[in-house]
């Protein structure tokens, strides 16, 4: 699946990611750690968190306690 942003794609492709920029790929490897990328390099765009919601929503959310 190819997801695009501006002058980023990134595609998914059975757990792993690749980030292009423009025709320059940035990033290849695990596709969590591609989305985080996708995410930072866009500031958090909210039209790609829009894209990755399901995925930022079945992240278990840290949780510390008081010690």
């Amino acid at each position: 699946m190819v997801y695009k942003y501006e002058d980023y794609r990134y595609v998914h492709d059975y757990g792993k990611g690749m980030l292009y920029r423009g025709n320059h790929l940035i990033f290849k490897g695990n596709a969590w750690t591609g989305v985080l990328l996708f995410l930072d390099h866009t500031n958090n765009a909210p039209e790609v968190r829009q894209m990755f919601r399901n995925q930022l929503n079945q992240r278990e959310k840290l949780k510390f306690k008081q010690d």
